[in-house]
């Protein structure tokens, strides 16, 4: 009998010592627990306090560094805008009435609208003073035509059309001249192209002219074309050498539109 009490017992007693082991350990863990917990509480919070501060720091950080961002695109944004209503208050000339009332009288009807188009590649991408639109002949787009800013001011014409596609030649083109006004006294001008958006404009040396002035087209809507940024004499000299400037940065020109 002994024996077979003892053969009955023998295999449960490695699961009964296991788990004699395990409550020991659960028991030991929780009464050094129950009596360490004030000192390791007290030993970890200071480092509980600088992983808090170190993350608020950390996440302040962020927000201010995402608030930046934010704050540079809103920035952008609201600059883009203001050039753009800067470009239209110019445009604006203050004699477009009259040369509406003179179109009328000699039967002419000043454009509108026209067919509008995305600039899918510019300087730098292609050679200077040269776009790339996304319409084309499909689009009635033809070689010739004027281009022009949503704005207003005339920025050059259609150099190549293609099926849908087609290349703009700026004014501003090197070499390129246009004949314009020169709005302070409605003196006629040549705007020569210097690259980049620029023009070189010489006049008479009794010309006034000053930065800022307008420098319009020759036709009879005269549309903004320049802006006057510099004027350069010499005492000994018989004319002004004047610089002027597109009205808009044409790097960063998106839209225009193409009229006859």
């Amino acid at each position: 009998m002994k024996m077979n009490y003892l053969q009955r017992n023998r295999p449960r007693s490695p699961i009964v010592k296991l788990s004699l082991v395990l409550l020991g350990l659960f028991a030991a863990g929780t009464i050094l627990l129950f009596f360490l917990s004030g000192p390791v509480i007290s030993l970890v919070s200071p480092l509980w306090r600088s992983e808090t501060w170190v993350g608020t720091r950390v996440s302040g950080f962020l927000e201010i560094f995402r608030t930046k961002n934010s704050l540079i695109s809103e920035n952008a944004r609201l600059s883009e805008r203001l050039a753009a209503l800067e470009i239209e208050l110019a445009a604006k000339a203050p004699g477009l009435g009259e040369n509406e009332s003179v179109a009328a009288l000699l039967g002419r009807r000043q454009e509108e609208g026209g067919v509008a188009a995305s600039v899918l590649a510019r300087p730098p991408q292609i050679p200077y003073d040269t776009f790339i639109i996304d319409a084309g002949s499909r689009d009635t787009v033809a070689a010739g035509e004027r281009v022009f800013m949503s704005e207003g001011p005339l920025l050059g014409t259609i150099a190549d059309a293609f099926a849908s596609s087609a290349k703009v030649r700026l004014l501003s083109t090197s070499g390129e001249k246009t004949a314009a006004v020169l709005e302070r006294h409605g003196i006629p001008v040549t705007l020569e192209g210097a690259g980049g958006g620029n023009f070189r404009v010489t006049v008479p040396r009794e010309t006034e002219v000053s930065v800022g002035d307008r420098i319009l087209s020759a036709d009879i809507a005269g549309r903004l074309v320049a802006v006057v940024g510099d004027v350069a004499m010499e005492p000994t000299d018989s004319f002004k050498q004047v610089l002027a400037v597109s009205p808009a940065n044409i790097f960063n020109i998106r839209f225009v539109l193409i009229r006859p």
